[in-house]
């Protein structure tokens, strides 16, 4: 008996140490992470716009319209400390080989030229990369400085969404939702509400649906935000129910997105769509050492490429909404392409693209999807019929570059007439001079004679 329990003991060890190792190699051969790029939408911010005959201007928000809140900062600050646990932990199995303490070859980000999309991008990387342990003493030891890339508008082709400004883009959506009969029967059956929205709010009104709808929106936009932090609406808009009044509005907006043409689908979103592809395809042939890319941008970034991808539900995206597209690299050597969405009130949520596995695409499947919607920045200016705009011209809109040419125009035409009157001028006065010389020496020769 007592043998007996020795031979046990001694086959259940050795069943142990077989599974140990069946475990370290199913391990050492699962699929392993080789790429993530981030995009996100910034986080809470105060409205772009105010409304004419509303309570509160710009100076009733702490750092005026359109700016990055403190709890959008706290959103982005916590989506960089999920996605550091999710990729630098080497325990995990979404482990990316990252230096946890960064390491600039790694990592890329760039940003639309807005405060609020590079704070967020600021406020994800401090979370991401907290200083090293080892700096303590520093001034910096609680925050570490990363770069992020950004280009002035309108020269960002990439991250804005639509490309402003492009009157080929802006014609064909127009022509689009004014051959839609669901956008007319929605807008014409409003007609009343509209109308009130304009009468309360104070706004100058439009006969162009399209511009109605934007109006209403921004007003959603506006009232959205005030009541996210708290700031009692105007006596007037409550009574009026405004709020509720541009909710239709404003959810009709993001559900037009899955209404427009391919070729206008390309313009929101095939610019980052080609620069996706440019970016697996770099990590997966190893030209490129970037395992970590983020793009900083707006919730029109992420409903361009989501509708170019086709998985778009129509929905406006929450503000801190994080999309990632993560590149795999299988047991068999191949590779898989997954697209995952993350958000603090949100479960984890995986997107099965078109024409791929629930478990992913293949690259083939990736590079080919929707490749027709793909377009260069190149493609834009050419069929928005631009050039390339100087680095002077974002700063200047279009009001202070008329004013400017006024200026120029008036002190050359001032110029001009001064120049002409001190030319006859000076005609004048050459002739006389030239008597009083006559006269001079006339004299002179009279005095000499009599000397």
């Amino acid at each position: 008996q007592h043998y007996f329990i020795q031979s046990n003991l001694r086959m259940g060890a050795l069943l142990t140490f077989l599974l140990f190792l069946l475990n370290c190699s199913v391990s050492a051969a699962a699929d392993k992470l080789k790429l993530s790029i981030l995009m996100f939408r910034h986080g809470d911010r105060s409205p772009t716009t105010n409304i004419p005959n509303d309570i509160y201007t710009t100076d009733s928000w702490p750092q005026g319209p359109g700016q990055l809140s403190i709890i959008g900062k706290e959103s982005h600050l916590e989506n960089g400390k999920f996605f550091r646990a999710r990729y630098t932990d080497p325990s995990s199995e979404t482990y990316l080989g990252l230096n946890p303490d960064y390491k600039r070859v790694e990592v890329d980000v760039r940003s639309t030229d807005m405060e609020r999309t590079l704070m967020s991008a600021e406020s994800f990387l401090a979370g991401f990369f907290p200083p090293p342990d080892n700096n303590l003493t520093s001034p910096l030891d609680v925050w570490q400085p990363i770069p992020v890339h950004t280009l002035p508008y309108p020269n960002e082709k990439m991250l804005d969404g639509a490309p402003v400004p492009c009157k080929a883009f802006t014609e064909s959506y127009h022509e689009t939702l004014m051959n839609n009969a669901d956008f007319l029967s929605f807008m014409r059956n409003n007609t009343e509400n509209t109308k009130k929205i304009y009468e309360v709010c104070g706004w100058k009104e439009h006969s162009d649906l399209l511009s109605q709808l934007s109006t209403a929106e921004t007003t959603y936009d506006t009232l959205f935000c005030e009541k996210s932090h708290n700031y009692t609406l105007k006596k007037e808009f409550s009574e009026a129910n405004l709020f509720n009044l541009v909710v239709p509005y404003n959810a009709l907006r993001w559900s037009l997105f899955n209404l427009m043409t391919d070729s206008e689908k390309a313009f929101m979103g095939g610019v980052l769509l080609r620069e996706l592809k440019t970016r697996v395809r770099a990590a997966i042939e190893q030209t490129d050492e970037h395992k970590l890319v983020i793009f900083s941008g707006h919730d029109t970034t992420l409903a361009s490429i989501l509708t170019t991808l086709g998985v778009y539900d129509g929905v406006q995206t929450p503000y801190a909404t994080v999309l990632a597209v993560e590149v795999w690299e299988t047991e068999e050597g191949g590779h898989v392409i997954r697209l995952i969405r993350h958000h603090k009130d949100e479960d984890l949520i995986s997107y099965t693209l078109p024409g791929c596995q629930e478990s992913g695409c293949t690259e083939e499947q990736f590079y080919s999807l929707n490749a027709n919607l793909e377009m260069s920045e190149d493609d834009i200016l050419d069929k928005c019929n631009e050039t390339s705009w100087p680095d002077f011209a974002p700063s200047l809109d279009k009001n202070v570059l008329f004013v400017l040419l006024c200026v120029t125009i008036l002190f050359t035409l001032c110029s001009l007439i001064v120049t002409t009157i001190y030319l006859c001028s000076l005609k004048k006065n050459t002739k006389y001079s030239s008597l009083g010389a006559v006269e001079h020496r006339s004299l002179l020769a009279d005095d000499d004679f009599l000397a």
